[in-house]
């Protein structure tokens, strides 16, 4: 490996570092592509007072799930209260799972932009949609479509409101007739407040059971919630939800590293940062389908971390 990059997690008041180390041929990338560079995130919860639990996410640096990794090649450190002034830690035990081995499952809601300037590409009279919005279900419909048996999705979708079109099932079918389904869309942009929806509906689904997720898709900013940015961030770290972001974005409002340039931007890359998942750019809405197959490559290779 060229380049290792730690992730950091907050856990209440504790910091937590992991560093991933060890290249051994078992660690490996499912395209077979040389690794230049490791990215890990995840998020995770308190399970008791000596235990903490949750999801961690390995790619490359082409978004690829890294597998293969054991508990030996994870690190993790403990900073908490006037250790950061001072630099010690405390190194703790942690057991290192895949999805499988676990016996997880995967809990995904996934989030979708039926503002008003969605409505863009050309109308398909046929389907009586946008374009842009065709490309947006088409992606969504390919994540979908790659869940699992036992896996389950539930679909949001918003403008200046927000509305569940579909509670969490494992049945593709139902899955896709709502994703497929008209609305009254047209609106604003209630971002904040349909990432707290499905936030707030993982919650009910079992983490001992599920690898659970949100994965947010707009091609705006935040200007219509009535939960604020804090609350919503603050929710998801709770219940130790990562959320993944997409930005459907023209390109001269992206940057490298992407954020520099526009606040909408910069925002869904602080969403994904602060809750421990990824953001995803997509320069236009025909690039959707291979965003949605990146995601879920990195869903179903993820990892099971139990800390103590």
């Amino acid at each position: 490996m060229k380049k290792l990059t730690a992730f950091l997690f907050i856990l209440s008041a504790v910091l937590c570092t992991f560093i991933i180390s060890g290249c051994d041929e078992d660690v490996t990338n499912p395209t077979n592509v040389q690794v230049t560079q490791i990215t890990a995130n995840g998020s995770l919860a308190a399970t008791s007072s000596t235990q903490a639990s949750g999801t961690l996410v390995i790619a490359d640096q082409n978004n690829n799930p890294i597998t293969g990794l054991t508990s030996q090649n994870v690190t993790v450190n403990l900073v908490w209260g006037n250790m950061a002034q001072t630099g010690s830690s405390v190194t703790c035990t942690v057991l290192i799972q895949s999805l499988s081995q676990s016996g997880k499952n995967i809990a995904v809601a996934t989030t979708m932009d039926y503002s008003g300037s969605m409505e863009t590409g050309g109308y398909n009279s046929t389907a009586s949609k946008y374009q842009q919005i065709l490309d947006m279900e088409n992606g969504v419909k390919t994540f979908v479509n790659a869940l699992g048996a036992n896996d389950i999705c539930e679909i949001i979708k918003f403008d200046s409101y927000v509305e569940v079109f579909q509670t969490f099932t494992n049945s593709k079918q139902a899955l896709i007739n709502a994703v497929d389904s008209v609305g009254w869309f047209g609106g604003s942009t209630a971002l904040y407040q349909s990432i707290y929806t499905g936030v707030q509906d993982l919650a009910s689904i079992s983490s001992s059971l599920y690898a659970r997720a949100v994965v947010a898709f707009t091609d705006g900013g935040e200007n219509a919630s009535s939960v604020d940015f804090n609350t919503m961030i603050r929710t998801a770290n709770a219940n130790a939800v990562p959320v993944y972001t997409i930005g459907l974005f023209d390109s001269s409002y992206h940057s490298t590293p992407p954020g520099l340039k526009y606040y909408a931007e910069k925002t869904l890359v602080d969403i994904a940062d602060s809750t421990g998942g990824f953001y995803f750019y997509a320069p236009n809405a025909s690039e959707l389908v291979q965003i949605y197959n990146s995601i879920s490559g990195q869903l179903t290779n993820a990892y099971t971390i139990t800390i103590t």
